[in-house]
């Protein structure tokens, strides 16, 4: 099951973040990593014709969208043919990760994130095996929300924002079942 929530003023959800202030440090970053492969001899290959090498390593990156000029996350992979010749290949990914909510209020929630980040930030409705369950492999299935980014450093922002207030309702969580089995006693 797989619901994805709309923005509801009609947004694109995958604009570039407008609010991002060290955009052009990070596009400054970006393009010095690429001038810096280049003299490495690893030029960015975007041809649809096969080849054939052999992968020698990979690591996180960003890019600028053609299209869009966003930056977004990627990995870079490299390689190296039988000749000798490099080149690297970029695959664009979008950073991710899961959180719960209360049973019923996954809607709600994902609604209020669009809302508040809604300009880079799309939300998934997703059914997944909850591994913190003593009884985790009877198949018994969760409701999370999947938010995924258009890059690391829009992730982290959300994280931040989240953190303080996933930390209170776990304690608040934590008392409520400590209470209730001292009531059970």
């Amino acid at each position: 099951m797989t619901d994805e929530v709309e923005v509801e003023d009609g947004l694109n959800q995958l604009q570039p973040v407008e609010t991002d202030g060290n955009y052009d440090e990070r596009a400054q970053k970006v393009k010095f990593n690429d001038l810096i492969d280049s003299k490495f001899g690893f030029d960015r290959y975007t041809g649809t014709a096969g080849r054939d090498a052999w992968l020698i390593n990979f690591q996180p990156a960003e890019l600028i969208e053609e299209q869009t000029k966003a930056i977004i996350s990627a990995v870079d992979f490299y390689f190296i043919q039988g000749n000798g010749e490099r080149f690297k290949i970029s695959y664009p990914f979008r950073p991710y990760f899961y959180i719960s909510a209360s049973d019923g209020a996954e809607h709600q929630v994902a609604s209020f994130l669009t809302k508040k980040y809604g300009g880079f930030l799309v939300v998934d409705i997703m059914d997944k095996e909850d591994l913190d369950l003593k009884n985790h492999l009877s198949g018994l299935k969760k409701t999370y929300l999947k938010l995924s980014f258009p890059s690391t450093s829009e992730l982290a922002k959300v994280r931040r924002d989240l953190m303080p207030h996933i930390r209170k309702n776990k304690e608040r969580v934590k008392k409520e079942s400590q209470y209730c089995s001292y009531l059970a006693r």
